[in-house]
């Protein structure tokens, strides 16, 4: 953390003097700069316009080359994420794909420039903020389960900080933002509402800093703190005029609903998170774990039980044991027998080994699965919407995901 934050300030310090750090990295890389000073105004004036007209012509050419290019599948998809080297026809086709399945609506010339000017961010905290507010908690999970994976139960905390949108909904809705997106209301500095925005808005100043990277000071009016803030949905308060008597005119504003496709792209969102979280409810509606019943005095463990949990259905079958090969175990009175029902058991682990450990993921990949000891029955993660289940492995006891289990 510390190497990141050196290195963090020395990038910070080449973008505030960025004409500078440019320069200096030409002339290293042996290029000869010539001082603009000395080089005909009217000359230099008219090359700095041709090469911004034909940065502009690249540019729309280049958007157009992206729209224009035909639709690929998942799996091409998939393959030209895992090709290094691309062709120029094969970045467009990624970039096509890529952008269709973001907003899910035509890929069109402007829909590719407003992503590039930063619009999925914006849009995305907009839809969290109203249609999909009831989605948002499942989606950070999912990013957080996500992280917990890849990083073997650790997370890098700027990357987690920066993927998790909640609190900055909250902190949007605390503010209540929303109530400047009435139509054909005027609203002036002056009014209660705004005075009051404003206060709180100062009061919380650092907070909204470090959320949204929004500077807030007294010296703003209520009307421009607005903005700010509406400016991280990309919308915004259109200027009506000056009105009032002469002695005590204000500037007035009021909310345009903008006609840039959002109500659509919002409504495929809907439909996409709506259909997943009912697959998650019907799925775990179907959960049915069968226990068998367990007498106060004694339990019999057979060794031949088999356990399979899975995601989407976890279903405990009991065969006939064997008496010959069963274990005969005491059943303490103060123990769940649910649990004791689970306690003591060998398990394969065949997935699920991210958040057992470096060293059993190893295993996996070199003998397909890794044995465990169950210290309790399966429970149900509620924030990361999966099963687990405790497991004592040599060094430790460790939450492990009940992507397959198996008795041994």
């Amino acid at each position: 953390m510390q190497t990141w934050d050196k290195r963090g300030s020395v990038i910070n310090v080449e973008m505030r003097r960025y004409r500078e750090s440019v320069l200096a990295g030409l002339v290293e890389d042996g290029y000869t700069v010539i001082d603009a000073d000395d080089a005909d105004d009217d000359e230099s004036g008219e090359v700095i316009e041709s090469v911004k007209a034909a940065s502009v012509e690249l540019y729309t050419a280049e958007c157009q080359a992206i729209a224009d290019s035909p639709t690929i599948s998942d799996a091409e998809l998939k393959k030209l994420l895992d090709t290094r080297a691309k062709t120029k026809t094969e970045r467009h086709q990624q970039r096509k794909a890529e952008l269709s399945r973001r907003y899910e609506i035509e890929v069109t010339p402007d829909l590719v420039e407003k992503d590039d000017d930063g619009w999925y961010p914006q849009l995305r905290m907009h839809y969290y903020l109203t249609l999909g507010r009831e989605f948002l908690t499942n989606r950070d999970a999912k990013r957080a389960k996500a992280q917990l994976e890849l990083g073997e139960n650790s997370v890098w905390k700027p990357d987690f900080n920066k993927g998790q949108l909640l609190p900055a909904v909250l902190l949007l809705e605390n503010l209540n933002l929303l109530q400047f997106l009435t139509p054909d209301v005027q609203l002036r500095g002056s009014d209660e509402k705004m005075v009051e925005f404003k206060a709180l808005a100062v009061q919380h100043r650092h907070v909204i800093k470090n959320y949204l990277n929004v500077s807030i000071s007294e010296k703003l009016t209520s009307i421009a703190i607005a903005q700010k803030l509406l400016a991280k949905i990309d919308l915004k308060l259109d200027y009506v005029g000056r009105l009032g008597k002469r002695e005590n005119r204000e500037c007035v504003y009021q909310f345009v609903a903008p006609d840039d496709q959002r109500d659509s792209i919002f409504g495929q969102w809907l439909n996409r998170d709506e259909l997943f979280l009912s697959e998650s409810v019907s799925v775990t509606n179907n959960i049915d774990i069968t226990t068998p019943v367990i007498d106060t005095t004694s339990q019999l463990i057979p060794k031949n039980t088999e356990v399979v949990s899975g995601t989407n259905n976890i279903d405990t079958q009991t065969q006939i044991p064997d008496t010959s090969q069963s274990t005969s175990q005491t059943l303490n009175q103060l123990e769940n027998p649910v649990t004791f029902g689970w306690k003591g058991l060998k398990l394969k682990i065949r997935e699920g080994l991210n958040s057992a450990g470096r060293f059993y993921t190893e295993l996996v990949s070199q003998v397909g699965e890794a044995v465990g000891i169950a210290d309790g029955e399966p429970y149900w993660n509620g924030y990361l919407g999966r099963w687990q289940v405790w497991v004592k492995f040599a060094d430790e006891c460790r939450s492990v995901v009940c992507d397959w289990l198996v008795v041994v």
